[in-house]
């Protein structure tokens, strides 16, 4: 096992099919499909506290937030990027999901894969700890189901950065006949 943040760990099984993940130029392939539909496995074990916190460099709050109020439609589904939010050494993407419900007993945590890429040439993959929360209050009717989520990623695009292209892709789509096509934006960096 690989320990990671708070109680997480990493199998060996589960490392090795990440790192043939990163290895393969397909940004939606067969194996990134079956670890995304994997229910998570949490593991509760001790943590070690560091009474000195003053190294901590890291805030909950933005340096920078930008408002972006784009949206697109497709298949039934409407993804709605509402935010973009600078901190010190990430950045991460806030959207909005409106799709129909996920049956009850679902057991997979629905996610939106990213693919970002600015004018520079970096890139962005995954959804680096993205986590959607259901939000019924939002939704029109029983037919739509809305849920909020956030991606993160590093490192910050560099000051040379104007555009940032962004495709974004459900997971669970694939499977479907026809599969959607991934949902395309453009943002201009200021």
């Amino acid at each position: 096992m690989v320990a990671g943040p708070g109680a997480a760990y990493i199998c060996d099984e589960c490392l090795q099919l990440c790192n043939e993940i990163i290895s393969d130029p397909t940004p939606f392939s067969t194996k990134a499909l079956e670890l995304a539909s994997r229910p998570p496995v949490v593991i509760a074990a001790p943590q070690s506290f560091d009474t000195d916190r003053s190294n901590l460099t890291t805030s909950n709050e933005p340096l920078r937030s930008v408002t972006l109020k784009l949206e697109q439609k497709q298949q039934g589904m409407t993804l709605i990027l509402h935010q973009l939010q600078y901190y010190q050494e990430r950045f991460e993407l806030h959207y909005m999901w409106i799709r129909p419900p996920f049956s009850s007993g679902f057991a997979f945590v629905p996610r939106i894969i990213f693919f970002l890429k600015d004018n520079t040439g970096t890139q962005w993959t995954g959804d680096r700890g993205g986590i959607l929360i259901a939000r019924p209050d939002l939704a029109s009717g029983p037919n739509n189901a809305v849920y909020q989520g956030s991606a993160r990623f590093r490192p910050l695009p560099s000051p040379e950065a104007h555009i940032l292209t962004i495709r974004a892709a459900d997971p669970l789509g694939q499977f479907e006949s026809p599969a959607p096509q991934p949902w395309n934006f453009e943002i201009q960096l200021l």
